[in-house]
């Protein structure tokens, strides 16, 4: 697993960054780009007319991260495979032409392209299913275990340059309050996204919570 991990890993990555990318524009900033790293790390460099894009952009990365993997388990456990398909694949396309402008970003892209339309044109449904729902999966469980080393690394004051540590400078609010947050959005979304893959309706962490309050 020492290459295959981290291969996949870095569909969390691109969500990740792709998050933030998407947040920066809808409040009327702009992209530079997108650096995706073989260490599975990622960053994205933006510019913003306001402290509150900057600040909507900073807080999108780890939800759009988390919600993304659960939509994308409830697309293919509702067998929508093509939708989701094409969806991986606009994301990617999108990133390869506009943000990404890093050599191993640029590499990773086109090899996942490469092998979806392998699979695709091949008429390999079987295949292009499980390669989609172990995607699903890395994708839920990088979500959630990202959100989980920014809280560790923020409990030990070891992280001065994620998020949660930018999102102090520019708040000052501590970022152990922000890592939290991070934290409970993301085992949040990890609940749910494990009730899809196991069958049960994407609700019930919900009912559950309205049941025992």
């Amino acid at each position: 697993m020492p290459v295959i991990g981290p291969y996949f890993k870095l569909f969390n990555t691109m969500v990740h960054e792709t998050g933030h990318a998407v947040a920066a524009i809808v409040t009327g900033g702009k992209v530079s780009n997108i650096s995706l790293y073989s260490n599975t790390g990622g960053l994205a460099i933006t510019r913003h007319r306001s402290l509150f894009g900057r600040l909507i952009t900073l807080l999108a990365g780890y939800p759009a991260a988390s919600l993304f993997s659960v939509l994308f388990l409830y697309a293919l456990d509702k067998e929508w495979i093509m939708p989701a398909v094409f969806t991986l694949t606009a994301i990617l396309i999108y990133n390869l032409i506009f943000w990404v402008r890093n050599l191993t970003g640029w590499v990773w892209i086109v090899s996942v392209l490469s092998v979806l339309y392998f699979l695709y044109a091949n008429n390999y449904s079987q295949w292009l299913e499980w390669l989609l729902t172990i995607i699903g999966i890395v994708l839920l469980i990088q979500a959630f275990l990202s959100t989980w080393v920014l809280f560790t690394l923020t409990l030990n004051q070891k992280n001065e340059t994620g998020d949660a540590g930018l999102l102090e400078d520019l708040t000052k609010i501590p970022s152990i309050i922000w890592s939290t947050l991070f934290l409970t959005q993301g085992l949040g979304c990890f609940i749910i996204g494990i009730s899809i893959w196991l069958g049960y309706s994407p609700f019930i962490f919900v009912n559950w919570l309205i049941q025992l309050f």
